[in-house]
């Protein structure tokens, strides 16, 4: 019988548990249970292979435990002896639930499980929910292998990570723990293994983590993270003194929106982050000079990301502070004005389509409408002459033919960008400063519901309370915005 001598952490013990890798999870589960007291139903494992949670049916051969043994690591085990009492009240049936509460029972596979909270980790798992939103980086992370291994590679590392977190959620039916991706992230990025007083892990920037996992996917499929998610970006500057030029290009991976007192919508906070003025070296004047101008979109993405700058560094306090003001956003985003002349050009064509079909579709709906009224009128009139005469058609034993030319096939349907996104995922904070407070995704499904994801719990909402998390109070407020783009 194959088995391995495993050692197991909780709270302050540590156990040496003989395993039988023949065996499945919910033996490896009672066996915890009979060494803890914790009751078997709440006995929970992590530090497995892939950072998967221990199920009933996990087979254990596949949980890389002769690893762990010969490396000397340890499982964690969590779970508590406390006595549960009895719930207060009966149990209620889906019917007699609050309306939330029934939304979120009748949703099914749309309502996906939320992620624990492993010590202030509240940043890293709103990050993974909106980033999962994003259809075309499940697909890809998916499909993703990296080459020779990814071996001494971080990028590949938390690549990996992500994909399997991805899996996680799409299998599991209960919180997921994202042991393994924060594990691999703080190794890459010392910052967010930062502990505070009594050893807690400390609260993180969900931007820079969000920066973070953007950095090792734009390294390890650079080709799709620029048609997913890069911004190309043309910055056009010039020295008044001189007559000078700098042209750039690059891209970016979120638009910034900057927050000043005469910002009130997202839109007013594009056009400030894209303006520029930068002191540069001057060949002509043989100095430095300042050179004044502005970005421009030069291509745009699947998704958006764009960000409001909340978080500056306030010099008095030696800390982060955070700007409360209230900053709309919209349900569907225009990016036409900020982009350079040659991309509205590219543009216009799918735009002008997208506004004759509303226009035909608005003068069918009249037309169906008109018709309908005359029908009625009709109707009512035969009603009172009496049984009217059959038409010619119904007495007809011959259906008529229809004659008119089948429909061509557009090989372009549903490829061509307009320039406008809709809003799928909100990444917010409530608290005064980036190391604290708490932070929350609120996701679009796929059949246009909202679900509120706060670690382990998931709310359903309403698209009405999404456009409150705008800001101005101690409320949650929008931080991060993520905009899939709408294709004609």
């Amino acid at each position: 019988m194959p088995s391995t001598r495993i050692a197991v952490k909780w709270g302050a013990k540590t156990y040496d548990v003989d395993v039988d890798l023949d065996g499945t999870g919910a033996a490896l589960r009672a066996t915890l249970a009979s060494l803890t007291g914790v009751p078997v139903d709440r006995v929970k494992v992590t530090g497995l292979r892939g950072g998967r949670p221990l199920a009933d049916d996990t087979d254990l051969r596949t949980c890389g435990l002769e690893d762990l043994a010969r490396r000397n690591k340890r499982l964690m085990m969590f779970g508590s002896t406390a006595t549960i009492e009895a719930p207060a009240t009966a149990v209620k049936f889906v019917e007699d639930l609050p309306e939330r509460e029934r939304d979120a029972a009748a949703a099914g596979d749309e309502f996906r499980p939320g992620m624990v909270n492993l010590g202030n980790t509240c940043y890293a798992n709103s990050v993974l929910q909106c980033l999962r939103a994003c259809a075309g980086l499940r697909e890809t992370v998916a499909g993703w292998t990296a080459e020779d291994g990814g071996r001494g590679r971080g990028t590949a590392a938390l690549t990996s990570a992500l994909r399997d977190v991805f899996g996680d959620v799409e299998r599991a039916r209960e919180a997921v723990m994202p042991v393994r991706f924060l594990n691999v992230l703080r190794q890459m990025h010392p910052q967010f293994a930062q502990h505070g007083p009594g050893g807690v892990p400390m609260q993180q920037d969900a931007e820079e983590c969000w920066s973070a996992v953007m950095h090792a996917l734009s390294t390890e499929t650079p080709d799709e993270m620029k048609r997913l998610f890069g911004i190309g970006m043309r910055r056009e500057l010039k020295c008044s003194e001189s007559g000078e030029t700098r042209n750039e290009e690059s891209i970016e991976y979120s638009l910034k929106c900057n927050i000043t007192i005469e910002v009130n919508h997202v839109t007013e906070g594009f056009r400030i982050a894209l303006n520029d003025t930068r002191e540069l070296r001057s060949e002509a004047l043989g100095r430095d000079a300042v050179f004044e101008g502005a970005s421009k979109i030069s291509s745009l993405p699947e998704y958006l990301t764009t960000q409001l700058v909340r978080f500056f560094y306030k010099a008095d306090i030696r800390a982060k502070a955070k700007i409360l003001r209230a900053v709309t956003f919209p349900i569907t985003l225009d990016a036409y004005e900020f982009c350079t002349d040659e991309l509205k050009a590219e543009l216009d064509p799918a735009r002008k389509l997208k506004l004759k079909r509303e226009d035909d579709a608005a003068t069918q709906r009249m037309n169906e409408k008109k018709a309908a009224l005359e029908g009625a009128k009709e109707e009512s009139s035969d009603t009172a002459m009496g049984d009217a005469p059959a038409s010619s058609a119904a007495t007809s034993d011959v259906a008529p033919v229809s004659t008119a030319p089948e429909p061509e096939v557009d090989p372009l349907e549903g490829t061509r960008l307009t320039g406008f996104y809709d809003l799928i995922a909100v990444l917010t904070h409530k608290g005064r400063s980036a190391d604290s407070g708490h932070y929350v995704s609120w996701v679009k499904h796929d059949n246009g519901s909202w679900t509120q994801f706060d670690d382990e719990k998931q709310i359903p909402t309403t698209e009405e309370e999404v456009l409150k998390l705008k800001g101005g109070g101690d409320h949650h407020m929008s931080y991060i915005l993520c905009y899939k783009a709408r294709k004609i």
